[in-house]
């Protein structure tokens, strides 16, 4: 947990910084407006926006084939040990459990576990062998999960780079007069909701990695994380577009 909050309190100081566009970086405290980069503004921001949406339907997709993944894990010791079953068709004799260990696999599989129980003296050092570098995989949408995840990491940071490179909406002392100070906007809730789904997309790949070793553990934290950023992105479209 304390890494989390640190990474969360980074990420917050970074959208602060990086939130602010460009030209306020500079020592002149009132840039100067033109055509030209007000054009530039617009046309950056209208992508930015296609982009974030682009964005947020890749993540959609995302997390809905991951939790297809999610819940088609097995242990590949359970694949191998029914293999082992299959080889000694004696362990079927008036034993129905046979037939379940043989059953499709799932993260309740227990192939393994029932061959090591049908001969513990003989079959223990195969067991301990299998389980000795266990690994989870997914039987359905594991490649797509991937190759899905890769495409809205990517999106994603074509959509930031969009917003940072745009030049600066220039606030004049008429409009600030005029408006008053302002305790909520639609930009600030869309800039709040950086630091967590920015957090969350730097949290997936490690999460996404632990999966082969923890297995549904990981998957399940991966899946929170991965809800948590979507609906964070959600909020900060819904903000800004409506």
């Amino acid at each position: 947990m304390r890494v989390y909050f640190v990474l969360l309190v980074c990420m917050f100081y970074t959208s602060t910084v990086f939130g602010q566009s460009i030209p306020y970086l500079q020592n002149d405290p009132k840039p100067s407006v033109t055509k030209e980069s007000l054009k530039r503004r617009r046309n950056l921001l209208e992508w930015h926006q296609i982009a974030g949406l682009t964005t947020l339907a890749l993540w959609l997709a995302t997390n809905l084939e991951g939790d297809k993944a999610s819940e088609s894990l097995y242990r590949k010791s359970d694949q191998y040990a029914q293999g082992l079953l299959l080889a000694n068709p004696q362990y079927a004799t008036n034993d129905p459990m046979y037939l379940v260990a043989l059953s499709p696999l799932n993260r309740h599989s227990i192939a393994a576990d029932y061959f090591l129980l049908k001969d513990p003296t003989n079959n223990a050092g195969l067991y301990f062998a299998l389980k000795a570098n266990e690994e989870w995989e997914a039987k359905r949408s594991g490649d797509l999960h991937k190759n899905l995840a890769m495409a809205t990491f990517s999106m994603y940071a074509i959509t930031a780079g969009l917003a940072f490179f745009s030049p600066s909406k220039i606030d004049t002392d008429v409009e600030n007069e005029t408006d008053g100070p302002r305790i909520y906007s639609p930009i600030f809730a869309h800039k709040a909701m950086i630091p967590i789904h920015l957090a969350s997309m730097l949290l997936l790949p490690g999460l996404g990695a632990r999966i082969e070793k923890e297995g549904p553990r990981a998957a399940h934290q991966m899946e929170q994380v991965g809800w948590a950023g979507f609906g964070a992105m959600s909020i900060a479209l819904l903000v800004i577009t409506f």
